[in-house]
């Protein structure tokens, strides 16, 4: 139980980073200095020395519910349902003249490909076996094409955790803020327990995952303060 709960608090403090994000203004640079820099690594470190032991909990706790709750879960890391709703977003707005939405749209949407891209090139580089392979959490097999050792980082998680990331810094919300760390979290959940990928790889996409967005992000509002 003890361990359980240390891959569950790991996940949470991961999490909250979009919190954090969410209290200063966009265009202004934040403060790194503030920000409790141990609170990523700690995550990761715990996640990764956790792994097979959090697998293990995770596949003895299948029941009907979860995985009803799993298929649910699963269409909001996917790009077939986040990127319509993107570009529907951004329309709607544009043909409303509502122009801060549609800007927050495109932002978000950058903040979105460039995590895809970042996340894409990774799999291969890393190569990490997924668990429901062998269930060894240390095989990796670097540039390769198979999608087996695409394991690390997630690109559900990396999809969610993007656009969490973006609409918690423009919407200035607590409560759309928390809504998006609970999805976050839900899919990351949904990605450990349908044995696709190991704890350590959906928490390393929500850190990786959050500091791409949130750099696109600042760096779009700040070339947009200059014009």
């Amino acid at each position: 139980m003890r361990r359980n709960l240390a891959v569950l608090i790991a996940l949470v403090s991961l999490t909250s980073n979009n919190a954090v994000a969410q209290k200063d203004s966009v265009p202004q640079v934040v403060d790194r200095a503030s920000l409790p820099r141990w609170v990523a690594p700690v995550g990761i470190a715990a996640s990764l020395a956790l792994d097979p032991e959090a697998r293990e909990w995770s596949q003895r706790q299948h029941t009907h519910f979860l995985d009803q709750l799993a298929k649910l879960a699963n269409p909001l890391g996917t790009a077939r349902r986040l990127v319509p709703t993107m570009a529907f977003t951004f329309a709607a707005a544009a043909l409303t003249h509502h122009e801060s939405v549609a800007s927050g749209a495109l932002n978000t949407a950058a903040a979105y490909a460039a995590s895809d891209l970042v996340e894409s090139a990774l799999k291969p580089m890393i190569g990490r076996e997924r668990p429901h392979v062998e269930g060894n959490s240390r095989r990796f097999h670097p540039f390769t094409a198979n999608g087996d050792w695409h394991s690390m980082p997630s690109a559900h998680v990396a999809h969610i955790a993007s656009i969490a990331t973006a609409v918690s810094m423009q919407m200035h919300s607590t409560p759309v803020t928390a809504i998006g760390s609970a999805l976050v979290a839900l899919v990351s959940w949904d990605r450990v327990y349908e044995d696709q990928h190991w704890t350590s790889d959906v928490t390393t996409t929500i850190a990786l995952s959050t500091a791409v967005a949130s750099a696109t992000v600042r760096w779009l509002e700040s070339r947009r303060e200059r014009h």
